[in-house]
C-alpha cells in the first residue's frame, strides 16, 4: 500500500545532493526549515513512554569503539511510544513507536547466539530485566487492540511483527492498526544483506498481509505534531519519531544509545569525549550497522537539529534513544552522563467506540 501522508517540506531536496559533504551543509539549513513549518503545524495531543525491557548490547558498537571500559556490554532499555495526535482531517489516531514483541525478538540470530554462549539462567534473569510487555503497557493506559490505527519501528532489526500484524497462519493482535515502514527497510528485512543478517529476525514479516503494510517514501508528516523523519545509515530505511508539545520537541530513535551521543563533548563517559575531538566528530554513531555511516551521521544531525536543545539542560539536546543506555553494575564506567524525562505529554485515550470496526 502506498503512503496517503504528506512530506515535510526542504528536507527531500536537500537529501537529493550527491555530495555528502554538501549535502550535510544542505541539510543543517533544510532540517532548521522543516523544524519551523513543523512546529507551526501545532501540538500532538498526548505521547506516552512504556519501558519494555533491558538487555545487554555490545560495547564496542555502542560509541563507534570510542568508549574505554572492560565490560563487553553496555545495558539498553527498549521504550515505546504511544502517541496520540489529529490526522489532516482531524481524526484522532493513535500510533505505537517500536512495540517490540521482545521474547519474539529472541530469536535474532546475534541474540539467540548470546544465550547459547552464557545460558538461559544468566541470560533471563541475570542480563535481561523485563519491565513490561506492549500488551500490558497498553492495558496500564486503558487501550485496547482496536484502538490502536498504526504500529511503526526506526528500523526491523531485531523485530517479528507477525504477531501483532499476522503472519504465517497467525491472527493479528491489532486487527485494525496498518504497519507503517519506509519501502527500503521492508526489502531490507525480506531480503536481507549478510552483513545485516544477524540482526533481523529470519522471518519476522512473513505472511504479513500487503494491505496492512504502508510504504514510505521518506519523510512522512502524519498530522498534527506527529512525523516520522526518514533518517537512513543506520539501516537504509531507518526513521525517527518527531512529535511537538505546546513547549518543545522530541525526537527518538537507536541512531545514539544516549542523549550525549549528540553531544559528545559533554559526555563524562570515559573515553567518549577524546574520540570525539581526536575525530572531529559531532555526534558518535551506534555503530552495530555498516550500512553508510556517511548517512547515519548525516541523519543524525538532522535529529540533532530537529530535536533543539532540551529545556531541562541546554547543553544537551531533545533526543531519547528508543533503545536507552542504562547504568548498570554488569556495565562498569557505562553509566550515562545524563538521562533526560522521556516523551510523555497529555492524557491518553481510547477511541470512540465506533472507530473500533471501522
Amino acid at each position: 500500500m502506498s503512503a496517503p501522508f504528506r512530506a515535510l517540506p526542504f528536507l527531500a531536496e536537500a537529501r537529493a545532493e550527491r555530495s555528502p559533504g554538501s549535502r550535510v551543509q544542505k541539510l543543517r539549513r533544510a532540517t532548521l526549515e522543516a523544524r519551523e513549518a513543523f512546529v507551526a503545524g501545532g501540538p500532538l495531543r498526548a505521547v506516552a513512554t512504556c519501558d519494555l525491557v533491558t538487555f545487554p548490547y555490545p560495547a564496542l558498537f555502542a560509541f563507534s569503539g570510542g568508549a574505554l571500559s572492560p565490560a563487553p556490554y553496555v545495558m539498553m532499555t527498549s521504550r515505546m511510544q504511544v502517541v496520540q495526535y489529529d490526522d489532516d482531517e482531524g481524526v484522532r489516531r493513535t500510533l505505537l513507536f517500536n512495540p517490540s514483541d521482545y521474547e519474539r525478538g529472541r530469536m535474532t540470530p546475534f541474540f539467540r547466539s548470546l544465550r547459547e554462549r552464557y545460558g538461559e539462567l544468566v541470560s533471563d534473569k541475570v542480563m535481561t530485566r523485563r519491565h513490561g510487555t506492549v500488551k500490558s503497557r497498553l492495558a496500564e493506559l486503558g487501550l485496547l487492540p482496536e484502538d490502536v490505527d498504526y504500529i511503526a519501528f526506526d528500523h526491523l532489526h531485531v523485530q517479528d511483527v507477525r504477531g501483532w500484524m499476522g503472519g504465517s497462519g497467525e491472527q493479528a493482535y491489532f486487527p485494525r492498526a496498518k504497519l507503517l515502514v519506509q519501502r527500503e527497510e521492508w526489502e531490507s528485512v525480506r531480503h536481507p544483506h549478510p552483513l545485516e543478517r544477524v540482526w533481523y529476525v529470519p522471518g519476522g514479516t512473513d505472511g504479513v498481509p500487503e494491505e496492512r503494510v504502508v510504504r514510505l517514501e521518506g519523510d512522512a508528516w502524519l498530522g498534527r505534531g506527529v512525523a516520522l523523519l526518514a533518517t537512513p545509515g543506520h539501516t537504509q530505511g531507518n526513521m525517527s519519531l518527531a512529535v511537538a508539545t505546546n513547549k518543545e520537541v522530541f525526537v527518538v530513535s537507536e541512531n545514539g544509545v544516549a542523549t550525549e551521543c549528540y553531544t559528545p563533548l559533554q559526555s563524562r563517559i570515559p573515553g567518549v569525549r577524546a574520540f570525539a575531538e581526536q575525530m572531529g566528530w559531532e555526534v558518535v554513531l551506534n555503530g552495530n550497522s555498516t550500512g553508510s555511516s556517511l548517512d547515519q551521521y548525516a541523519s543524525m544531525l538532522v535529529e540533532k537539529l530537529f530535536a533543539g536543545p532540551s529545556r531541562v539542560e541546554g547543553a544537551f539536546v531533545n533526543f531519547h534513544p528508543s533503545s536507552l543506555l542504562t547504568g548498570s553494575v554488569l556495565a562498569p564506567g557505562y553509566t550515562p552522563t545524563l538521562t533526560l524525562p522521556a516523551p510523555n505529554h497529555g492524557d491518553i485515550r481510547p477511541a470512540p467506540a465506533a472507530r473500533r470496526v471501522a
